[in-house]
């Protein structure tokens, strides 16, 4: 069973995202230290392996950047001597401990990740698809509840005891969020809109209006919100969508969004990205990867890479590109790519790879 699916968080080693160091303040302006961007290292990639439906196989590979190579094909099974469930459907990191969403599984499992052991599940959730941590002692996990139109759910996860603190309705199949300073965007994938939560309170903020289908979204350097939309599919004999995919900003603070349209209703972009610098933004269009400045005025026509990937991801240590492929049989393939689109190498990973975590 295929599910769409960057992971946002920070740690000490993870950054998909930039970092500022505050500079000590002095009488004399000539003397004030600038704020200066820490350098992101990254030295593991995780791999999601989202399995076959029904099979629970799984489970998380390991590439080590520093041999070129995945050191373990399925990391949660050989640390824990036992499955890690239906449907890995994403992962995150807070602190020391990652977070890996089983969708089928109905649960958010936590794992350290020196040696990869569970530290603790939360069981209990109703098809959830993403988690995003707050703090170290707070998260947001989506969850479709039903595949029948009705609305889904965010669950507030207490992550000292891993329990469900309180759920949130949303829009309907909720799908990717993002915390952005006090605000979790997420976004309706049933829908056309995106819900705003304030993470002080857990109280709906509103909904903001933008295209049919949003799948994904990414902070930029400025704060800016991006949400991509697949737009609206509908069965036909040239599988063409009933609306075009498009890009949406949102500045921070309104509750309003600027949309651009995608110059073609026969293929829904998704797996929007953005690289470590936090001003370009990857997604995955037309059997394609394409790349768009923040600051460019109109979307590219050509892509980056001539290739289709059911799973992308960015390093945001050297821009590093990394495309899965997924044929859902025994194993299957991640194709990594220079930032001029040059191919560099594969290898192997498990079954239906769909994301990467960078640490």
């Amino acid at each position: 069973m295929k599910h769409s699916s960057p992971f946002a968080s920070l740690s000490s080693r993870l950054l998909l995202g930039s970092a500022t160091a505050l500079g000590l303040l002095a009488c004399d302006p000539n003397d004030n230290p600038q704020p200066v961007e820490q350098p992101i290292v990254t030295s593991t990639v995780f791999v999601v392996n989202e399995g076959n439906f029904l099979r629970s196989n799984a489970d998380i590979s390991l590439f080590s950047k520093a041999s070129g190579t995945v050191t373990n094909k399925a990391l949660f099974s050989a640390a824990n001597g036992k499955a890690l469930g239906d449907i890995a459907q994403s992962m995150a990191i807070q602190d020391s401990l990652g977070y890996i969403v089983v969708n089928n599984s109905n649960k958010l499992e936590v794992v350290s990740l020196a040696k990869f052991r569970s530290k603790g599940t939360v069981t209990g959730l109703k098809l959830p698809r993403y988690f995003a941590p707050v703090s170290s002692t707070k998260g947001y996990v989506t969850e479709t509840v039903k595949y029948d139109g009705s609305n889904g759910q965010v669950s507030v996860i207490n992550l000292t005891t891993n329990t469900v603190t309180k759920t949130i309705a949303v829009g309907v199949e909720p799908e990717q969020l993002l915390v952005a300073g006090s605000r979790l965007y997420v976004t309706n994938s049933g829908g056309n809109t995106v819900t705003v939560i304030n993470t002080t309170t857990d109280a709906v903020e509103g909904t903001i209006t933008v295209g049919d289908s949003p799948n994904s979204l990414a902070q930029d350097r400025d704060g800016n919100v991006w949400v991509l939309s697949g737009g609206k599919g509908v069965y036909n004999p040239n599988f063409s969508l009933l609306t075009k995919g498009s890009l949406a900003k949102i500045v921070p603070g309104q509750l309003t969004a600027t949309s651009r349209e995608f110059d073609s209703n026969q293929s829904s972009p998704g797996r929007l990205t953005i690289n470590g610098a936090k001003n370009q933004l990857y997604y995955t269009y037309k059997g394609g990867v394409y790349t768009l400045g923040t600051a460019d005025a109109a979307l590219p026509t050509t892509p980056l890479i001539r290739r289709s990937f059911y799973g992308l991801g960015v390093d945001p240590q050297d821009g590093t590109i990394y495309g899965a492929r997924a044929s859902f049989t025994t194993t299957d393939k991640v194709i990594r790519y220079r930032t001029t689109g040059a191919p560099i190498d594969s290898f192997t990973v498990g079954v239906g790879p769909n994301g990467f975590v960078f640490y």
